[in-house]
């Protein structure tokens, strides 16, 4: 089954949940002027397609956690291979295969210093297939947003 892609309704949907997760649906119906039905099973679709979820978003340097990156370069045909097995680490919350200068970037969130060495020498590091690591360690954190809109930025031809 194919993915049906958001309409400007379906955006304007994420919008009042990027604002507040708990926005009533009467509140976004009234806004919109669709009906509340229509923004419940638009809300549903979002979130069983994976476009959306609704959570609650802390800082882990906020409550006293440890917060990482490490950037890994990788062997061309192990690159997905080496991203799913990083993945399934329970202290790692985000992993993104990208192009540039890396081929994976990989957040790790640690208790202590002790659980981020043991993460990344034994398990990050025996990893087979990753050729370079880049270790980076966030200090304080200036802007960490998730309000933005598909909908919105620079007209395009």
């Amino acid at each position: 089954m194919r993915r049906q892609s958001p309409d400007k309704t379906d955006i304007a949907i994420i919008g009042h949940l990027q604002s507040d997760g708990r926005r009533a649906y009467t509140t976004i119906a009234k806004d919109l002027g669709i009906s509340e039905a229509g923004v419940r099973q638009r809300v549903a679709r979002l979130l069983r397609t994976n476009i959306i979820q609704i959570v609650a978003v802390s800082s882990p340097l906020d409550l006293g956690l440890i917060w990482a990156q490490v950037h890994l370069r990788v062997e061309g045909e192990r690159l997905e291979a080496v991203a799913e097995e990083v993945a399934e680490l329970p202290q790692v919350d985000y992993v993104s295969i990208c192009a540039g200068n890396f081929d994976i970037i990989v957040g790790i969130v640690a208790h202590d210093r002790e659980e981020l060495m043991h993460v990344l020498v034994n398990h990050v590091r025996t990893i087979p297939g990753i050729v370079q690591a880049e270790f980076l360690l966030n200090l304080k954190i200036l802007k960490d947003t998730y309000e933005w809109s598909p909908g919105e930025g620079p007209e395009r031809s």
